[in-house]
């Protein structure tokens, strides 16, 4: 992982102007949150005060409690939140028997495992990612190096994986003996991928799955968002999800906070349901409300899928909202200086 002394002198776009944001921040004494405007030249802009909270980090599912013990750690000892969402979702990809997050699960339909993350640092709203990643463990750090050593925001493919080596990445297989096993019985059926079927609107029959999210807000104020996947079971080689997309798997601003979600990426990236919270965030409308929200605005459409959001505020207020996934368990989980606290989402 990259020290925090990258974080602060960084690299291109402008990680400089993070002095600036902050001193400004500092001399108002709260972050200014104003609303989108909308598509009127007359449109009032309604701004909404948000007071930035202490430090804090949220991950996704199951695994999120022991991630954010790890990445919180890191917090108390000054660490940039940058630091502890990459920490805490390297955590996750690389549990040897976690089937939806990093090597050794959800192979494609030739049976490579493919992998999609992204990052966003809140003080500059710079954004790295890699989507269809191959041979490479730590996506997340791949997408950080995106961010941090290039002008680009998305790398796809082979070339993404050409990238990795080239910043010093080690290429290994990300198949294992269960993911091998999962690919051969189902090549043994002679099925087509279910991403041939037609589009949801009459069911989902997709497997739950478990893209893990984080948010992390640092001593400095300092917001930081991120998400990895390998994506869906079976999928056509070459598809991305929407993990890597700024809006869709994940989407933060410094002066309001982030939102993660997981599920029918290919479903929900058409409707950059993260970017919608944030922005209903920023008028004012409280975290869980606003993943409800945008995940309405989807089955409003006629979709039936599996999908869950979580929400946080810079102040710690936080929320999240699922559609399909009564019976899944859904949850995120978050840990500050007085507590760590799991939430089930129903």
């Amino acid at each position: 992982m990259t020290s925090d002394k990258r974080v602060m002198n960084t690299t291109r776009r402008s990680f400089l102007r993070i002095g600036a944001v902050l001193s400004a921040m500092a001399s108002v004494g709260k972050a200014t949150a104003m609303s989108a405007v909308a598509p009127s030249s007359s449109a009032e802009v309604v701004v909404k005060d948000i007071n930035p909270g202490k430090p804090f980090i949220l991950t996704t599912w199951d695994f999120g409690p022991d991630a954010n013990a790890l990445a919180f750690k890191m917090l108390t000892e000054g660490r940039s939140s940058l630091d502890a969402v990459e920490a805490a979702i390297n955590y996750v990809e690389l549990l040897p028997d976690e089937y939806w997050v990093g090597y050794g699960g959800v192979p494609n339909e030739v049976g490579e495992t493919t992998l999609d993350a992204m990052v966003l640092w809140g003080p500059t709203h710079d954004v790295g990612a890699v989507g269809c990643l191959k041979r490479v463990k730590k996506a997340i750090s791949v997408a950080r190096a995106v961010m941090e050593k290039t002008q680009h925001s998305l790398i796809v493919g082979d070339d993404a994986t050409r990238f990795a080596a080239r910043m010093g990445f080690e290429e290994t297989s990300l198949t294992n003996i269960t993911s091998q096993k999962r690919w051969e019985e189902w090549a043994k059926k002679g099925e087509l991928s279910d991403a041939f079927n037609p589009e949801p609107f009459s069911e989902d029959a997709l497997q739950g799955h478990d893209t893990v999210g984080s948010i992390a807000l640092d001593a400095m104020g300092q917001l930081c968002v991120g998400c990895s996947t390998n994506g869906r079971e079976f999928k056509i080689p070459g598809r991305v999800g929407d993990s890597p997309i700024a809006g869709a798997g994940a989407y933060g601003d410094q002066a309001v906070g982030g939102a993660v979600a997981t599920g029918n990426g290919d479903v929900m990236m058409r409707f950059l349901p993260t970017y919608h919270a944030v922005e209903l965030m920023r008028q004012g409308v409280l975290p869980e409300n606003a993943c409800k929200a945008a995940i309405k605005r989807i089955t409003d459409r006629g979709y039936k899928f599996g999908g869950g959001m979580a929400a946080i505020r810079i102040d710690g207020e936080h929320g999240g909202a699922q559609s399909g996934w009564e019976n899944e368990g859904f949850s995120y989980s978050i840990q500050t200086k007085d507590t760590a606290t799991k939430f089930p989402v129903v």
